[in-house]
This record gives structure tokens, sequence and C-alpha cells, in this order.
């Protein structure tokens, strides 16, 4: 019966610790502006730990040949109803390899379906090993591929 008990205690306590975020997020401009939306996370004191930018399609297409070049040669699932596009993904140096970009990525997911959107879409260059291995773990998947970048999709 103690057993059941303190492994009941243990697990509460767990669940308690999982949902205390060790961040904060803060947000800027708007996701259907020409530049997007800045998403940055801070440490609880205030501290600069990262930031990226999502921003609707349409507007995506605008800020970015490579997009643009993409979506020209095969565009059969995405469109400015139901795709977002992230760019710009930088942690700061201290904060490197600590898991800190992929809580950015999923507070961005988060925004991202609460405004009704369905994919979001990345592109990262072939060499970026640390961008692939990131996209990878969070499930993204190639939609397509040229000489330098692929471009990725997670369905939210």
């Amino acid at each position: 019966m103690f057993m059941n008990l303190y492994e009941s205690i243990n697990r509460i306590k767990s669940i308690m610790y999982e949902s205390v975020k060790d961040y904060e997020i803060t947000t800027y401009g708007d996701i259907k502006s020409p530049n997007g939306m800045i998403v940055c996370i801070t440490t609880t004191d205030g501290k600069h730990i990262g930031e990226t930018n999502i921003i609707d399609f349409e507007n995506g297409l605008s800020l970015s040949p490579n997009l643009t070049k993409f979506m020209e040669t095969n565009n059969d699932m995405f469109n400015q109803d139901n795709c977002v596009y992230q760019y710009s993904l930088n942690i700061d140096q201290p904060y490197q390899r600590q898991g800190w970009g992929e809580k950015l990525k999923h507070e961005c997911h988060d925004i991202i379906k609460n405004l009704g959107y369905m994919y979001a879409t990345n592109i990262v260059r072939h060499d970026n090993v640390g961008s692939q291995k990131l996209m990878n773990k969070l499930g993204y998947k190639k939609h397509q591929s040229n000489e330098e970048r692929d471009i990725l999709y997670l369905e939210l």
C-alpha cells in the first residue's frame, strides 16, 4: 500500500513539474504583415534565448525567393488559408544544444494551430545538420528538395 502511495506521489510531482515552464514567450508583429510575427523565447528572468519568425503564406512568398521557387515547381498542398512559413530560427550561443529550439518550435506550432492553419513550413539547407535533425525529431516531412535546400512541412 505504501509503495503505491509513494509511486502516486512521485507521478503527481512529475506531472506538476512538466507543466511548469522555465521560459516565457513574447510575440511582436502580425503573422499577416509583410515581415510576419517575431516569436521570442526568454528565461523567466528576462534573458534572451532566441527567436524565430512566422509569416502567412502570401507574405512568405513575397519575402522568400526560395519559397517562391519551390512553389513554382510543385504547389499542390499549401495556400494562403492553410499554411504558415517559419524562417530564421536563431538560438543564442550559450543556449544552443539544450532543447530551446525545440521548445520555441513547439510554441510556434501552438500559435499557428490556434490561428487556424493546418501546416507549418520551413526551408532548411541540406548541410544544416542540426536543423535537419530538429525538423526530423519534430515530425517534419520533406515536400521538395533542390541542390541546396529542402522545403519541409508539418501537419498540425
